[in-house]
């Protein structure tokens, strides 16, 4: 085993490949959904681990990867200086934005399934959600240091974890990492705003959305 997270472990698989095995009883639908955001991703020619296909091993359903052999930047963050790492890390998500697909779902139609079918107790959410703007930018959805590898060989920046994956406005993406940042260090969240360089005015209502839906988030 390499890792472990919430939902799934990444084992050893073949030579140059890993297996993100998922927890038994994990939705099929939400693996299929990983995997098709993958191939989207990896077709656009974004740097990810290229995505090989699905695999069922006792029991348990997963994803065939590419293996990156790398560290999370956020250890380059608090090791090195921090400005070397936000430009690393905003040169990436600015490459990612300036992507279009709709073969991923929009970015509405994933914070409505999020906060589930209770329609009437989330009538006023929903209706927020709809009267943001439309656009088709690729858009990560959880786009933090912890989901871009740095590679050990040549310090090259792969990004991984895809369920969140969308399409919709550049601003709706950067509310979501200025929300994740600002989570944990105010500092490096307006820094990493400027960097990107977009005020909070911009992204405010798209920060009252993501704020509400956070509590939805499984």
């Amino acid at each position: 085993m390499l890792g472990k997270g919430n939902t799934a472990e990444v084992f050893e698989y073949e030579q140059g490949k890993v297996c993100k095995l998922f927890f038994e009883g994990y939705p099929q639908q939400y693996i299929e959904h990983e995997y098709q955001n993958a191939k989207e991703v990896f077709r656009l020619k974004l740097n990810i681990p290229e995505p090989f296909g699905l695999v069922t091993i006792n029991q348990r359903n997963g994803i065939i990867y590419e293996r990156v052999d790398g560290e999370p930047l956020l250890n380059h963050w608090k090791n090195t200086n921090i400005d070397k790492s936000l430009d690393m890390f905003t040169q990436i998500h600015h490459e990612w934005l300036g992507n279009h697909s709709t073969n991923v779902l929009s970015y509405k139609e994933f914070l409505s399934i999020q906060i589930n079918n209770e329609v009437i107790e989330h009538k006023k959410l929903m209706e927020e959600i709809y009267a943001l703007p439309d656009d088709d930018c690729i858009l990560h959805g959880d786009f933090h240091p912890n989901n871009v590898l740095v590679r050990l060989s040549d310090g090259v920046p792969v990004v991984i974890d895809f369920m969140n994956v969308c399409y919709g406005p550049a601003l709706f993406d950067i509310a979501r990492t200025f929300f994740l940042l600002n989570q944990v260090n105010s500092f490096t969240a307006n820094k990493y705003l400027k960097k990107m360089n977009v005020s909070v005015i911009d992204i405010a209502p798209y920060l009252n959305v993501i704020e509400q839906c956070r509590k939805y988030e499984t």
